[in-house]
C-alpha cells in the first residue's frame, strides 16, 4: 500500500515539474519574442510566438502579441485571425478593448471600414474613454460615408449613360442619399472628458486614405474631419509586453 502511495505520489511531482518547466518555457518564448519586437524584428518575433503557442495555445499574450507582428508585416488576414484567436482567449477588460482595436485597425487596413466600425464600437464598450478608439471609430465612419458616395457616383455616372429617365431617377436617388448621410454624418463626442488609456502608440492616418477622406466631404463637414484626422488619431496595435 506505502508502495503504491509513494509510486503516485512521484507521478504527481513528475507531472507537475513538467506543467511548471512548460509555462516556463512559454514565458521564456514570449519574453524573447517581445524582446525581437521592441528591436523591429518581426519576423524573428513571429517566430518566438508561433513556438509559444505551440508549448500553450490557449493563452491570450502569444496569440495577440503575434497578431502585432503579423501587422507590422502588413500580413493583415493572418493578423485578424490571431487577433479573433485572441478575442476568445481574453479574460480583462483591457485584453478584450485592446484586442478589438486592433482588429478594427486591421480592418481598416483590409478597405472593410464597416467592420472596423463595429470593432471600435464593442471595444469602447469595454473601454469608454479610449480616446484613441473614439477617434478611429469616426475616421471608420468618414471612410464608410466616402464608400456610400463613390458608389452614389457610380450609379449616378450609370444613369446618365442609360438616358434622360434613368438620370433623374438616379438624380433623385443621389438627393435621399445626400439627405441620409446629412443626418448620419460624424461629429465631434461631446461626451465627458475623454482620457487614453495610456496602452499603445498613436500614430497618424495614411496621407493617400486621409486625402481621400477630405476628398469626398462636402465643404461645410470638412473642418470637423480635419480635426480628427489631424489629431494623431489612428492608433497602431503595439506588443502587450506582458514579459512574466
Amino acid at each position: 500500500m506505502n508502495t503504491k502511495i509513494l509510486f503516485s505520489a512521484l507521478i504527481l511531482v513528475f507531472m507537475s515539474s513538467g506543467f511548471v518547466s512548460g509555462q516556463e518555457n512559454y514565458r521564456t518564448l514570449v519574453f524573447e519574442g517581445n524582446q525581437k519586437f521592441k528591436g523591429n524584428d518581426f519576423d524573428g518575433a513571429s517566430s518566438k510566438y508561433m513556438e509559444a503557442i505551440k508549448s500553450n495555445e490557449n493563452d491570450f499574450t502569444a496569440h495577440y502579441n503575434l497578431g502585432n507582428a503579423l501587422y507590422k508585416k502588413k500580413k493583415y488576414q493572418e493578423a485578424q485571425e490571431e487577433y479573433s484567436k485572441a478575442e476568445k482567449l481574453s479574460q480583462t477588460l483591457p485584453d478584450k478593448a485592446a484586442v478589438l482595436h486592433n482588429l478594427g485597425n486591421t480592418m481598416m487596413q483590409m478597405s472593410e471600414p464597416a467592420k472596423a466600425a463595429e470593432y471600435y464600437k464593442q471595444s469602447l464598450k469595454q473601454d469608454p474613454y479610449n480616446e484613441a478608439t473614439r477617434k478611429n471609430y469616426e475616421i471608420a465612419k468618414l471612410k464608410i460615408k466616402e464608400q456610400q458616395r463613390n458608389n452614389g457616383n457610380k450609379d449616378n455616372n450609370q444613369g446618365k449613360s442609360g438616358g434622360g429617365e434613368d438620370q433623374n431617377k438616379g438624380e433623385k436617388g443621389d438627393s435621399k442619399d445626400q439627405k441620409k448621410d446629412q443626418g448620419n454624418g460624424p461629429q465631434q463626442s461631446k461626451g465627458k472628458d475623454n482620457k487614453p488609456n495610456g496602452s499603445g502608440q498613436e500614430g497618424k492616418l495614411p496621407k493617400d486614405l486621409q486625402k481621400a477622406i477630405l476628398d469626398s466631404i462636402d465643404g461645410r463637414e470638412k473642418r470637423t474631419a480635419r480635426r480628427i484626422l489631424n489629431n494623431k488619431s489612428y492608433s497602431k496595435p503595439e506588443s502587450n509586453e506582458k514579459d512574466w
